[in-house]
């Protein structure tokens, strides 16, 4: 670690002449109904819906609230930011980022992945009898072999967590509240010095020059740490971002890459707020949404993210499910 939606139109020229006519010799009222009726049938056929897509586009943009004293010159403290990106292997690593090791940096391929999360504190978080629930830890890679999204592990239930500095440096090494959950789904509690928590899944082995876009997910949902307390999640302000690490292989650890602390991140999704009903979080190494502009990732680094147009067309089979339906 290194740390709204899109609206989206269709072209309705494509109805066709025929039905064109129709509408041009029924009533207002029965052409409104007649374009309704048209446009439900038309999103119900879609094999993915406005929703997912535009959730992964608005999760690559700013926090949905500011972060409780996170540094100000990190990127990730304001919003989504993309690091190494597609790009697994060294010499994708940002300049600060030097460990005593000079191969670290060469251009060899980076052949190890681990997905994971950011519980983060907002500047207006009082609640105190809440934890965050965290389940559907999900990983896929787009190889260049096939141009096919490939999952990468099985469930994903996160086997480490640890808290981080920010905040409260001097309880940072506290030991984290997690609970299993019924259903098995790990919660997270702060503790007293509201250190973040940051948790993932295990390391897996990849092939890092057949990468060509990285795609995570993680859901979260606010629930009372003691059922028979009082019920404060309305004063709650809790966020969760979610990202993936590369590693050269998977027998690495963040001790040989002294005197680094840590790894620069494949990159990470905005914090988004946790909610009292699931939330699902998404990372994508996509060229930011929007109009053309200089700043494009994609314009500057192809090889790091994939345009957003080819992610709509191409999306993680994940998404498609979601909102499968009978026209598919």
């Amino acid at each position: 670690m290194r740390n709204g939606p899109v609206r989206l139109t269709r072209n309705l020229q494509g109805i066709g002449m025929s039905n064109q006519i129709c509408i041009n010799n029924v009533s207002g009222n029965y052409k409104f109904h007649y374009l309704a009726v048209f446009t439900m049938l038309l999103f119900a056929c879609h094999p993915v819906s406005s929703t997912p897509i535009d959730s992964v586009k608005a999760d690559m943009q700013f926090n949905e609230a500011e972060l409780l004293d996170a540094p100000a010159n990190a990127g990730w403290s304001k919003k989504a930011n993309i690091v190494m990106g597609a790009a697994a292997r060294g010499d994708a690593t940002p300049s600060w980022w030097v460990p005593r090791n000079s191969e670290y940096k060469s251009q060899s391929a980076w052949e190890a992945i681990v997905p994971w999360f950011h519980i983060y504190p907002g500047t207006a978080h009082a609640a105190k009898n809440v934890r965050v629930k965290i389940s559907g830890l999900k990983l896929y890679i787009l190889k260049k072999s096939n141009n096919q999204w490939h999952r990468v592990g099985g469930d994903n239930l996160p086997v480490w967590a640890f808290h981080t500095s920010h905040i409260s440096p001097s309880t940072a090494s506290q030991e984290v509240d997690m609970r299993t959950e019924p259903g098995g789904a790990p919660s997270y509690k702060f503790n007293s010095g509201l250190n973040p928590i940051h948790g993932g899944a295990n390391i897996y082995v990849i092939n890092g020059y057949d990468v060509k876009a990285v795609f995570a997910q993680v859901t979260t949902q606010l629930i009372l740490n003691d059922p028979a307390g009082p019920d404060d999640r309305a004063g709650a302000q809790i966020l969760v971002s979610v990202g993936a690490d590369y590693y050269p292989t998977a027998a690495h650890s963040v001790a040989d890459f002294t005197p680094m602390t840590h790894l620069p991140a494949v990159g990470a999704s905005r914090y988004g707020l946790v909610r009292n009903t699931h939330r699902t979080h998404y990372f994508a190494t996509i060229d930011p949404p929007g109009p053309a502009n200089t700043q494009s990732e994609h314009q500057y680094r192809p090889h790091f993210v994939i345009p957003i147009a080819e992610f709509e067309s191409n999306p993680p089979p994940v998404l498609t499910n979601q909102h499968s339906g009978a026209c598919n």
